[in-house]
C-alpha cells in the first residue's frame, strides 16, 4: 500500500485519508509505478499563491502545486499541495461539482508526482486523456468532509 499523507489545514474542507489513498493507489498500480510517499496538504489561495510566486516568480491562482523529491528511477516522493478555494471556485465556473473537481486536481497532480508534463499542447492532451480514464475508471469514494465551525468563528 502506498504511504500517504494528510495535512488539513483549511478552514471549511477536511481531506479523508482512507478515499485519497485508494485514488493514489489505483493510479499508482494502474500506471506500474513504485511510491515511497505522497503527502497532500490541503490549503487555500493565499498559500498556494504565495508558494506560485516563491517557487516559480508567478503571481497567479493555482489550484495545485506538485512537488516531486526523488530522483530518477527511484520510487515517487513528493507533496501535493492543494487550494481547496480554487477548486471550490473552478467547480462553479465549470459547472461541475466540488467533489468531481476536487478528483480531476488530485489525478492530475499525481500524473505530475509519476513523471506526466502539460508544457505543451500534445502533454496537456495526454494528461487531460489520462485525467479523463481515470476519473472514469475509479469508483469514487468521498474525498472530503465540511468542517463545523460554530458561528462566531466564521
Amino acid at each position: 500500500m502506498t504511504a500517504v499523507k494528510i495535512f488539513n489545514n483549511h478552514h471549511h474542507y477536511t481531506l479523508l485519508k482512507p478515499a485519497v489513498a485508494q485514488v493514489v493507489s489505483y493510479i499508482v498500480n494502474m500506471e506500474h509505478q513504485d511510491v515511497q510517499s505522497i503527502t497532500f496538504i490541503a490549503s487555500d489561495d493565499k498559500t498556494l499563491n504565495e508558494m506560485k510566486i516563491k517557487l516559480f516568480g508567478i503571481d497567479q491562482l493555482t489550484d495545485t502545486i506538485s512537488i516531486n523529491y526523488n530522483e530518477i528511477d527511484q520510487p515517487v516522493e513528493g507533496e501535493i499541495y492543494l487550494s481547496l478555494d480554487r477548486i471550490e471556485d473552478n467547480a462553479h465556473t465549470f459547472k461541475v461539482t466540488f467533489e468531481k473537481e476536487l478528483a480531476l486536481v488530485i489525478i492530475h497532480s499525481i500524473l505530475h508526482l509519476l513523471g506526466y508534463k502539460d508544457d505543451n499542447l500534445n502533454d496537456k492532451k495526454q494528461m487531460q486523456a489520462l485525467q479523463n480514464f481515470y476519473i472514469q475508471q475509479i469508483k469514487l469514494p468521498r474525498l472530503y468532509r465540511q468542517r463545523r465551525i460554530p458561528p462566531n468563528y466564521e
